[in-house]
């Protein structure tokens, strides 16, 4: 019942309204209209987003990409840079090095620092020059900041270096204020000793060392470190003398070895 009611309500609307019936496909346009409307602006607004997303996630792989690029290019600079900066400071060295070798009175050979052998017995390196260079044993071994030590063994095409740091290492040595002479010994890295000065020898803390070229590995005058403690034993017959060492052992890269020493003036 409910439903012819409608239906006549319907009728009743129509016969008696101008609008509907001068434009009767209004009355259907209407709610159809609407519909096709909401559902465009549904449709419209749900393909705007879904571009959006898209063109977002296009951008965000190309900016990854390009991330990815820079982060590359990025570590090629730095090992560039650090590459330039280890020219640099090699080039530093041996500036020092070719320095050294212009105003010294010995011939002498540049090598590399190729291995380090600490050991309970001898404290040692190793270089890439050996006999095919004309590396011999005995040869004094020095950097332009001072004494390194002596060839002990060579090889074709490396040798090994007894470091003055070592305690079986003996070397010829002055104090060069007063030039009373003595032996250095290796008491480790940081520190040697100098030995067979007598008590009344004029020594005191600071007091710069040298060689004294009373052998043939060395030249007189090349430094060795600096008295950083005296004691004076009761009973006994010298002093007991504690100096630095000049080079810093530990960080030597290269070295020249002293292959003939000029007839000093």
């Amino acid at each position: 019942k409910s439903f012819y009611f409608f239906i006549a309500l319907i009728l009743v609307l129509f016969l008696f309204s101008p609008d509907i019936q001068k434009k009767p496909i209004n009355i259907i346009n209407l709610p159809v209209g609407t519909t096709v409307y909401y559902l465009q602006i549904v449709s419209t607004g749900l393909f705007d987003g879904l571009s959006r997303i898209w063109d977002d996630y296009i951008n965000l792989v190309d900016v990854q990409e390009e991330n990815g690029r820079l982060h590359h290019r990025i570590a090629a600079l730095e090992k560039e840079n650090n590459q330039f900066r280890e020219k640099v400071i090699l080039a530093e060295r041996l500036k020092s090095f070719l320095e050294y070798k212009e105003h010294s009175q010995v011939t002498t050979t540049v090598a590399a620092v190729i291995g380090r052998q600490p050991s309970q017995w001898f404290d040692t390196m190793m270089i890439n020059k050996g006999s095919l260079d004309g590396i011999q044993n005995d040869m004094g071994v020095i950097t332009p900041q001072g004494i390194v030590g002596k060839i002990i063994d060579t090889q074709p095409r490396y040798a090994q270096v007894l470091l003055i740091s070592d305690r079986n290492s003996a070397i010829g040595a002055m104090v060069q204020r007063t030039r009373a002479e003595g032996v250095i010994q290796g008491i480790d890295s940081n520190a040697l000793q100098l030995k067979y000065l007598p008590h009344d020898s004029q020594v005191s803390i600071g007091d710069l060392l040298v060689t004294s070229g009373m052998e043939g590995s060395f030249t007189k005058g090349l430094i060795i470190g600096h008295v950083e403690n005296i004691e004076k034993g009761d009973g006994e017959m010298f002093l007991k003398i504690k100096t630095t060492v000049s080079v810093d052992i530990r960080k030597i890269e290269e070295v020249m070895i002293i292959q003939s020493i000029e007839n000093e003036s």
